[in-house]
């Protein structure tokens, strides 16, 4: 009796845990707009009213927020894409207005920081979120209607966005209470790596944009990758491999407003990766292919390390590299990842596999042009 007590007891401890759990997924949207608009707002009174009684609000608000926080722990896993990356680019673009705050401009121009905020992540969790967008833009422009210093009208605008959030927060909750159940309202479920995967190529694109292909056939910006893979030219020129031709990876310039394609940009130019200006709009960096001459594999150095490709008439892709995550890919993809192993290790390891696979009735594809490699590469 003892034991089924016990048992009665923490199966009700349970399902209240699931359902405050549930509730506060729902209220999520909610909850976190009516904290920026309070808070926000607060914040905007404290300073044109500077001895208000509701100063202490924003403290103990954050508390609450906080302590929601901690009861809503549960198994599920952060995206990558919507719970890291967009807020820390996020949070780098409102640090790059921090510091241009005296012009005019700043407040739309934080109002469209939220606005493209939210539409990134309607777009990679497939939400439709347009009332933010919308609200964002226009709690940008409305501000402009108050004659206030800009840091001032920043918070309103601020605090704008938080009322537009907290109304597709209400939305969401009005919504579920009559059956409409959300993804994010349902069990938590382990997130796979796949997805976080998938979410990350997504933001990709939409940070990037479409990303052209480019054979390159300009001999100063040849030269200068020559001499920046120099050595791991030399490596498989020993090896049995032959440079075919130089690959290329363009896209927009426009896109470099935008945090993260600036900042990849910057990493590469710290690594010395070969860029220049394609067709006077696109930002293109170069990498040589090389192939093997028994036409059975490519080897693609780049300024991660180095990787190995080999197609076969089947449809599978052997890659092997020395940096990646063989999770990454597809399942018409056979990775298999050596994490700092040399070249000429790696290569005797591509080969051993595709051995292997051409034992089990895998015939190799030969085609050795810019476009199969291209058409790989889109894959792995």
């Amino acid at each position: 009796m003892e034991r089924e007590s016990a048992g009665q007891e923490k199966k009700t401890q349970s399902g209240f845990r699931d359902k405050l759990t549930t509730a506060l997924r729902v209220m999520r949207v909610f909850i976190s707009g009516l904290f920026i608009s309070f808070y926000c707002g607060l914040e905007l009174l404290a300073i044109r009213a500077p001895h208000s009684s509701w100063r202490i609000a924003p403290p103990l608000v954050s508390l609450i927020i906080m302590v929601l926080g901690m009861l809503r722990k549960d198994d599920t896993k952060v995206s990558v894409m919507t719970g890291c990356l967009l807020p820390v680019g996020l949070c780098g673009c409102f640090g790059v207005l921090y510091f241009m705050r005296a012009h005019e401009w700043v407040p739309v121009a934080t109002g469209a920081l939220f606005a493209m905020f939210f539409w990134i992540h309607s777009k990679a969790t497939k939400r439709p979120y347009l009332l933010l967008s919308v609200g964002s833009l226009l709690a940008g422009l409305l501000s402009l209607q108050f004659p206030w210093p800009n840091d001032q009208r920043c918070l309103l605008t601020a605090a704008g966005v938080g009322l537009t959030v907290t109304l597709q927060g209400a939305w969401i909750i009005l919504r579920y209470l009559q059956g409409h159940r959300p993804t994010e309202s349902s069990e938590p479920v382990a997130s796979s790596s796949k997805s976080s995967d998938r979410e990350i190529m997504r933001l990709v694109h939409l940070a990037f944009g479409s990303i052209e292909h480019v054979q390159i056939c300009s001999p100063e910006f040849e030269q200068r990758i020559r001499t920046g893979y120099q050595s791991e030219g030399n490596q498989l020129s020993n090896l049995g491999f032959d440079q075919i031709f130089y690959f290329g990876e363009a896209f927009p310039l426009i896109r470099l407003v935008l945090l993260w394609p600036a900042l990849i940009v910057f990493q590469m130019w710290l690594k010395r990766v070969p860029m220049t200006v394609y067709k006077g709009t696109k930002n293109l960096s170069g990498n040589p292919v090389f192939a093997s001459r028994d036409k059975s594999a490519y080897a693609h150095p780049n300024s991660l390390g180095v990787k190995f490709h080999t197609a076969f008439q089947d449809g599978t892709i052997l890659l092997t590299d020395n940096y990646g995550d063989p999770t990454d890919y597809n399942p018409a993809v056979v990775a298999q990842c050596m994490r700092n192993a040399s070249i000429s290790e790696l290569w005797t390891a591509h080969q051993k596999r595709a051995q292997e696979l051409a034992a089990e009735g895998k015939p190799f594809d030969r085609q050795i042009s810019f476009q199969a490699y291209s058409d790989i590469s889109r894959i792995c």
